[in-house]
């Protein structure tokens, strides 16, 4: 629920939360986001523990990306696994567009909330040789994005096709989210300029 802890490494979060438990009978556990193909819309639902329950209240509200077009004011996210993704060709890759902050490490779909709730504006992830990218993975995702008003596509431009089975076939080289098409532009003509020099 709160933007700062997705700065925090996920076991020190585990440590403080174990450290300093609740005070009351109820804190925020955590969230879901949802939307709705063709909505317009997307939403951010808390999860409450009360009484070592979770509960789901009726406190949704609307989330949207941010307006940040400025690839020097944008938060930009990465996998935290460097086992299937190249961060050496994303630091360049993010350099060359100019962005300047450190990437936002953070574990699963946690990177396309972020975008959608605003608390970043830019995710690339470029794949390993070898390496498919699972439809589970992004699917949810990228509609809470394109919801939100973000774009999503592969690093070629062209829409992410999740109807050929368990895996992202035929994905251009990676997967590009963006929360605005100006940010989205410059990152699909880096990839472009680029792509022959990397060794993926």
């Amino acid at each position: 629920m709160r933007k700062e802890w997705l700065s925090y490494h996920h076991r020190y979060h585990r440590i403080i939360s174990k450290l300093t438990p609740p005070t009351s009978e109820t804190w925020n556990k955590g969230c879901v986001l949802y939307a709705k193909k063709g909505s317009g819309k997307a939403w951010m639902q808390p999860l409450l523990h009360v009484n070592k329950m979770f509960v789901w209240p009726n406190h949704a509200k609307q989330v949207s990306v941010s307006s940040i077009d400025n690839p020097a004011l944008a938060t930009f996210c990465e996998p935290v696994e460097k086992a299937n993704s190249s961060r050496s060709f994303t630091a360049g890759l993010a350099h060359s567009v100019g962005l300047r902050k450190q990437p936002l490490r953070v574990y699963s779909m946690v990177k396309y909330a972020a975008i959608a709730r605003g608390d970043a504006e830019v995710f690339m992830k470029f794949a390993r040789a070898g390496y498919k990218e699972k439809i589970w993975d992004h699917a949810a995702g990228v509609i809470i994005i394109q919801e939100a008003g973000g774009m999503v596509t592969d690093a070629g431009g062209l829409p992410l096709d999740f109807s050929k089975g368990l895996y992202l076939e035929g994905l251009d080289r990676g997967i590009v989210a963006c929360s605005g098409a100006t940010l989205h532009a410059k990152i699909i003509d880096a990839v472009d300029a680029s792509w022959g020099s990397s060794s993926l």
